[in-house]
């Protein structure tokens, strides 16, 4: 989309100089949730906001980004090719774009892989067995203290919090297993899957909107405007560390309303 009469373009130094007043430096490892149309007309699109982010953390740090697929499981017996499978449409043009890049890597999880670019690639493709509990990708970012980063996007898209739900052994999840699932390594040879993701049971939903309020009120986010965009930057150990603090004294914290009623009844019954 081109800018309007009265829009300007925004320039990849703008959005590096914003990302260096945010608190991101060189040699950082960095999560980032993204938007590209919440900064309004960048010049160069997804590319532009890549380069941003790789001059951001210099040669010495390493970008990360979400690569999620939701489709390839939906059936048995489905196959999900690391270097070919698109990550899913709702998770941005950001992250696809990244995935095409030479050089990065995927990691091998069937539905929560993420993407990275940086010497810390290796380290963070975790053994691709549970999406963020012990060995997991995300854990590995939590135990090296990255960077949790939001590019024009809020809490409603953190991923680090089910960390702290997985952590938490919440009841209103359990472990699906992909048997008779398979997947297709960057080698070409084909193996059995052996993921397992952290699903919700039927009839509960997750509201994370409510964290932005709770990650402010616990001074742990800063702040700066690139653009139309918002940015926001955290550390991904106090993201689950402050849930955890709030799934202690409620289990059902980070669900909807009527989910949270619904858990209620369930525990008193």
């Amino acid at each position: 989309m081109r800018p309007g009469p009265e829009q300007r373009a925004i320039t990849r130094i703008e959005i590096v100089e914003g990302l260096r007043q945010v608190g991101i430096g060189s040699g950082d490892i960095a999560l980032v949730h993204s938007s590209l149309s919440s900064f309004g007309y960048i010049e160069g699109g997804a590319d532009t906001v890549i380069d941003a982010l790789l001059q951001a953390v210099g040669p010495e740090g390493t970008i990360v980004m979400p690569a999620f697929t939701w489709g390839p499981h939906d059936k048995p017996g489905g196959v999900y090719d690391v270097d070919s499978t698109p990550v899913d449409r709702i998770i941005g043009i950001i992250p696809e774009t990244f995935r095409c890049r030479e050089g990065v890597i995927r990691s091998l999880h069937v539905c929560h892989s993420i993407c990275m670019f940086g010497p810390h690639a290796e380290m963070l493709m975790g053994d691709g067995k549970t999406a963020f509990g012990p060995g997991s990708s995300f854990e590995i970012l939590y135990e090296l203290d990255s960077w949790n980063l939001f590019l024009g996007v809020g809490s409603c898209v953190c991923t680090a919090l089910h960390i702290a739900e997985e952590r938490s052994n919440v009841p209103y999840r359990f472990y699906r297993e992909f048997s008779g699932f398979a997947m297709i390594l960057p080698n070409g040879k084909k193996i059995q899957c052996r993921s397992m993701e952290n699903l919700r049971k039927d009839g509960y939903e997750n509201d994370f909107t409510k964290m932005d309020e709770v990650f402010a009120d616990e001074n742990i986010t800063s702040n700066v405007q690139i653009g139309c965009a918002k940015i926001n930057l955290m550390r991904i150990r106090d993201v689950v560390d402050v849930a955890a603090k709030y799934l202690r004294k409620d289990i059902g914290y980070l669900l909807d309303e009527k989910s949270r009623d619904r858990l209620r009844q369930v525990s008193d019954s």
